[in-house]
């Protein structure tokens, strides 16, 4: 997608549907005289002022009452000149705003075009944008607190002390190469084996929160298997608090998989309730089933449900060979004896320890039991959980792969420092890594890998 900058720009910046106010915002180098166009009474270009005026159609009947503000650049959102229009939000209103605006020489914004002028015009760099974005879609608490830092300037601040660093031996590096005749050593191999080792372990200590700052931001997709009427529903409804899953006495009720967020300890969780695993001649029902067995590849977490009054069944047995395939596959695996309020049969004892995975005893009926399935379940994710005091939390994989990429470039000068390879050869390995730095807050960023960005937000933003 390419980006026309030179025109003036208009969309709404306020959710759609009926309220109390609307929001369209206008931004370019038109902006003011296109708005003005509208009014009767032009508003001054007076920056960061609200006027009341009356908003006219093109044949001059009155569309609303509306105040105006007016941002002259670069003093604005986006850098440019910008103004905002709130209306009484009635869709006829705010189509009809933006029919008017448009028809006087403004264009409709693509997705994401305000943020990126913005980040065009130095307002902010490339991670404060896409935090943008996170902030606004942040589910949880502690996924908005990181978004806000990230909206701040924490992480590019981060990366920045962590060029100057970098900068800082290159410049040392080249000054060797440019005084090798003279044999002036200005930066040891060991010196710069010490910094090189000092940059990687703080690379790959801020890539490692990105382990944390994933469950941030996709949340933990948590999947409830197991044999029919086992209490499966019951459990996710337990776990979000409402009743979204429908229970029933009936085998096979759920023959979709259904999902429902929740919030614990400040971390989302998507709980899927899926259809029961068993043999079965109905077609339908067998579709639940294979589709089950797919989710499980999508899962964070799979739960284990098994009813304990009744002794291990053939379709319990089957799901334990599962479990195995599931560990294997870096999956975490968690078994849930429900119904204990009604006694536990004998031979699960022996069963759940052949398990190997962490084991609760519950009943989705009384809540007995919940608290220890919800510790269970945060105990599985302790090794993320220790970044959550970490001022900086990366939370996208783009910028993941940034620093991997960083890291591979250091790695490699650092064997060549051990191997004694020519300094001119390190250098190239340093720039590399610089580079890679450089993707994350947006200096060396690819266009597509912009506009791939930016389409992902919102229109209006």
């Amino acid at each position: 997608m390419k980006y026309n900058t030179a025109d003036t720009i208009v969309a709404l910046a306020t959710p759609m549907g009926a309220g109390a106010l609307a929001v369209v915002r206008v931004s370019g180098p038109r902006a003011l005289p296109i708005v003005n166009e509208c009014l009767k009474k032009p508003i001054p270009a007076q920056s960061h002022q609200a006027h009341f005026r009356h908003f006219y159609r093109a044949d001059d009947t009155l569309l609303d009452q509306v105040v105006v503000l007016f941002f002259k650049a670069p003093a604005s959102y986006t850098g440019e000149d910008v103004v905002e229009i709130s209306s009484h939000n009635n869709p006829l209103i705010v189509k009809g705003i933006i029919e008017r605006l448009t028809r006087a020489g403004a264009r409709l914004a693509e997705p994401g075009e305000f943020t990126y002028r913005a980040y065009l015009n130095g307002k902010m760099d490339l991670t404060q944008a896409e935090a943008v974005a996170e902030v606004i879609a942040a589910r949880t608490q502690q996924s908005l607190t990181h978004s806000l830092r990230h909206l701040t300037g924490a992480l590019r601040q981060r990366i920045e002390e962590i060029q100057q660093q970098v900068l800082k031996y290159l410049a040392l590096l080249e000054i060797n190469l440019d005084f090798s005749e003279e044999e002036i050593e200005v930066l040891p191999p060991e010196e710069l084996q010490r910094q090189l080792e000092s940059t990687i372990q703080q690379l790959d200590r801020l890539r490692a929160s990105y382990a944390y700052g994933r469950l941030l931001d996709e949340g933990i997709r948590l999947l409830f298997v197991g044999r029919p009427n086992v209490g499966k529903s019951s459990l996710l409804n337990r776990v979000i608090g409402e009743d979204r899953a429908i229970v029933s006495e009936v085998p096979g009720t759920t023959r979709d998989y259904i999902e429902a967020p929740a919030q614990l300890d400040g971390l989302l969780i998507r709980a899927v309730d899926t259809a029961g695993v068993r043999v079965t001649p109905d077609r339908l029902e067998a579709m639940g089933i294979e589709r089950t067995l797919q989710q499980a590849q999508r899962a964070d977490v799979i739960a284990m449900v098994f009813e304990a009054p009744k002794a291990p069944e053939a379709e319990d047995v089957y799901l334990k060979q599962l479990a195995g395939e599931w560990r294997q596959s870096t999956r975490h695996v968690l078994g849930v004896l429900n119904k204990i309020d009604q006694g536990e049969a004998r031979g699960w004892h022996a069963f759940l320890r052949d398990l190997q995975v962490p084991v609760v005893r519950v009943s989705a009926k009384t809540g007995e039991g919940m608290a220890a399935f919800r510790e269970a379940l945060l105990e599985l994710f302790a090794d993320e959980r220790a970044y959550e005091s970490e001022g900086v939390v990366v939370t996208s994989e783009r910028h993941r792969r940034a620093l991997e990429k960083a890291l591979s470039a250091l790695h490699s000068a650092k064997e060549g420092v051990k191997a004694g390879v020519s300094d001119e050869f390190l250098a190239a390995d340093i720039r590399t890594a610089l580079s890679a730095l450089g993707e994350i807050v947006g200096e060396t960023t690819p266009e597509d890998v912009l506009n791939h960005i930016f389409a992902s937000f919102c229109i209006g933003k």
